[in-house]
């Protein structure tokens, strides 16, 4: 136990800031306040943030993406399984595609192949019969986005046409041209 004495008195003496003390200890004050506002002003996130999820090009200036009517729009990430695929269909509004990884084949109506690899992008038009299949030897990723007539379901079954390569003459887009010239085979 701690017994206080009076007897004993402690002379405890205070330091008073010298004048060079004096101006510092504001400038440190200023410096540490500015160091803090600039701290929280590089950490707030920025008003509008673009998150890339997969990039695509296509080469075709003249894409159409046209709908009448109220419109649904489905964004979908795609997974295909090697071996996977979509089967005959048709889309009953326009579909812009990017593939993420991997690549996959499209079987178009003519019976003819499209290879899309990663990194492209290609547009699809209403109501064309046709199938995709994953012939990579791994999981490909894409993303779809879906613009259909409100209440249509983005992927409608269709059977396939039958055709073979070279014997059927559709319609190609530039895009379709400039990636058949590159890819193009058939079965």
């Amino acid at each position: 136990m701690i017994q206080r004495n009076d007897a004993e008195t402690h002379d405890l003496q205070v330091a008073t800031p010298t004048e060079g003390n004096r101006r510092v200890r504001p400038l440190f004050w200023r410096l540490g306040a500015a160091g803090l506002l600039a701290m929280v002003a590089f950490s707030q996130v920025a008003p509008l943030q673009i998150i890339p999820l997969a990039v695509g090009t296509n080469p075709d200036n003249n894409a159409i993406l046209h709908m009448k009517g109220a419109t649904d729009v489905l964004q979908s990430d795609l997974i295909f399984q090697q071996g996977g695929t979509t089967g005959w269909h048709i889309h009953p509004g326009p579909v812009v595609v990017v593939i993420k990884s991997g690549a996959l084949t499209e079987i178009q109506s003519d019976g003819c192949m499209v290879v899309h690899p990663a990194g492209s992008a290609f547009f699809e038009q209403p109501n064309e019969v046709h199938n995709v299949v994953n012939q990579f030897a791994g999981v490909t990723e894409v993303y779809a986005t879906f613009l259909s007539p409100t209440g249509t379901q983005p992927l409608i079954p269709a059977t396939n046409p039958g055709n073979t390569c070279g014997h059927y003459a559709p319609k190609l887009s530039l895009a379709r041209l400039w990636v058949a010239t590159a890819a193009h085979s058939c079965p």
